[in-house]
């Protein structure tokens, strides 16, 4: 069974009252080392406080529905990245959503991609590095935007992995000429046993047997390199003859040396086109 963690993003909001957290989503209210509230505006201490909390939804994936793949952060005034929506206003209060700079996601269909992004976290200022596995986004209010990226799974998707591993496992065995684990001394006897006849099916199975196996199985055990014997070149195990290589020592050239060597004042040519004309 998938663990909720696995599954993807598949909805953002920016909340003004952290009570109004829309049902199904996750409020993200503390940083990621729980030091600091994880307040995306942080207003002055004068006057009305203002607040600002990123809310996240994770649910199975579904034909045809969105998830979200990437997460950006630019100045209220850029333009918006071409793919990318912008977080505007906040889901309870339509108000904006952040100040001076805004969030921009990018969704994909879950039939495009076999990955989403799984988690959203924020780091306190002055964090330098994200955690292990996850990817800086940018800086929002002294706070740091951070993702992570996963695979996109199913429960659907891991059971019918499981199945067909387990079926083709067993297809497998069944189709072996041998046992899966046969010993060390009795394996390639196995695979060579008299009972087998070239050109017949193999044992406990419907399939005929494949031409190149049927024609290396021949019933006089006649093979092509037969006799041959295999050994290594005496180049190759002889440690004396490695000592005599020679290498040649290459001696460094200053700019200098290359144009004096390789200098070409093209004398010749000057002379043959002052004759021709």
């Amino acid at each position: 069974m998938t663990d909720n963690e696995d599954w993807p993003i598949t909805g953002v909001v920016v909340v003004a009252d952290i009570t109004k957290c829309p049902a199904g989503y996750t409020t993200i209210d503390r940083t990621y080392d729980r030091a600091e509230e994880a307040d995306l505006w942080r207003d002055g201490i004068f006057g009305r406080r203002v607040t600002r909390y990123l809310c996240v939804q994770r649910t199975a994936p579904q034909p045809g529905k969105d998830v979200l793949v990437d997460v950006s952060i630019i100045n209220d005034r850029d333009p918006v990245p071409a793919g990318f929506t912008v977080l505007d206003y906040t889901a309870d209060t339509r108000e904006k959503s952040t100040k001076k700079k805004v969030i921009c996601v990018r969704w994909m269909s879950v039939n495009l991609t076999n990955s989403a992004l799984s988690e959203l976290i924020i780091l306190p200022k002055g964090t330098r590095r994200p955690p292990n596995g996850y990817t800086l986004v940018g800086e929002l209010n002294n706070l740091m935007l951070c993702y992570k990226m996963a695979n996109i799974k199913t429960q659907s998707s891991v059971a019918h992995t499981n199945s067909d591993s387990a079926l083709n496992m067993s297809d497998m065995a069944n189709n072996l000429p041998y046992s899966l684990n046969p010993g060390k001394e009795n394996a390639y006897r196995q695979g060579m046993s008299s009972s087998y006849t070239p050109g017949t099916n193999l044992p406990g199975s419907n399939h005929p047997a494949p031409l190149e196996r049927s024609l290396s199985l021949s019933a006089s055990n006649n093979y092509p390199l037969a006799g041959v014997p295999w050994q290594l070149s005496p180049k190759l195990t002889d440690l004396e003859n490695l000592k005599n290589i020679h290498i040649p020592e290459i001696r460094y050239k200053t700019m200098m040396d290359i144009e004096n060597q390789y200098q070409y004042h093209f004398d010749v040519e000057r002379a043959a086109s002052a004759n021709s004309g």
